[in-house]
């Protein structure tokens, strides 16, 4: 049976329950999945005929050294990483929004500042009009380092703006009503067809989706416009991801992106009954193709 690792960090060695789904469908496809903490020193990756990325949820504050552990599982051209190691590294710093913009992609308007860059925030919300806004580092995951702030809170919160701009890039972006209603879309996708969705919010209060600051997540079918706007985002992107989940709102009915994840997004498996096995599919497929690919 081929062997994979399902990459992960040192807080969830084990996986959480919704990928302990997938090692269950990958083991009726005939593909053994274990998981393995991306940094230990004791694990093996040559021993892998594969490795798929899942909850390395470390990774936006250690890039470096992701990076250089995804360099490392690529080396050995006998093993096959997923997503893809270039698609990896675009996606590990959110100015891949700005690339897929320049592709035709509708993206939450955003204003980038580059790393020491002088920044005025109040001067940016009202030269754009913006009421409220979110500030967000450019490397980051899971809403770390996000916070909000407002035209009347934009003076008092400039030193925390310039603090942010010491160390990394910026993004500033308005705060956008349909998160908080009727929510923020997360369309899953595997080799670049729809999955399944679910329509995630925030706790009343709040404008974070996610779990840990009380967000929740139900499955929903999107409007078939909403898949057809998320199947032009994977259409622009620089490579073809094994996994994609495509994040955003409904604006005058398209989608609107917000976050385009290829690293290690939360793939829903337990909201889709379906959807492990599609990836399971996906996977031994993949590994049959390199495969054959190494015999020739």
């Amino acid at each position: 049976m081929p062997r994979i690792a399902l990459a992960t960090y040192a807080t969830l060695p084990g996986l959480n329950d919704d990928d302990r789904l997938l090692v269950s469908a990958l083991d009726k496809q005939g593909v053994t999945a274990v998981p393995a903490v991306w940094d230990s020193p004791d694990v093996a990756w040559g021993d892998f005929q594969g490795v798929l990325v899942r909850s390395c949820w470390d990774y936006h504050r250690r890039l470096p050294e992701f990076l250089e552990w995804i360099a490392r599982v690529e080396g050995d051209g006998q093993r096959v990483l997923w997503n893809p190691p270039e698609l990896l590294r675009w996606n590990s710093h959110k100015g891949y929004l700005r690339d897929l913009a320049a592709r035709g992609v509708s993206i939450v308007p955003t204003r980038w500042v580059a790393r020491g860059e002088p920044c005025g925030l109040a001067e940016v919300l009202r030269h754009e009009g913006w009421g409220e806004a979110v500030v967000k580092p450019a490397v980051s995951a899971s809403a770390f380092g996000a916070w909000s702030t407002t035209l009347a809170g934009a003076a008092p919160n400039q030193p925390k703006l310039d603090e942010m701009l010491r160390s990394g890039d910026v993004l500033v972006q308005p705060l956008v009503p349909e998160v908080r209603d009727p929510g923020e879309w997360s369309l899953v996708f595997f080799e670049k067809r729809f999955s399944h969705a679910v329509l995630k919010r925030p706790a009343a209060g709040d404008y974070r989706v996610q779990w840990e600051f009380g967000g929740s997540a139900d499955a929903r079918k999107p409007p078939r416009k909403l898949i057809a706007d998320a199947e032009r985002v994977l259409a622009a992107v620089p490579g073809n991801p094994l996994y994609a989940r495509v994040d955003g709102v409904a604006r005058d009915g398209r989608l609107a992106l917000m976050e385009l994840e290829l690293i290690e997004p939360h793939l829903f498996f337990g909201w889709e009954r379906r959807a492990a096995t599609r990836l399971a599919k996906a996977i031994r497929g993949a590994l049959a193709a390199g495969q054959s690919t190494r015999s020739r």
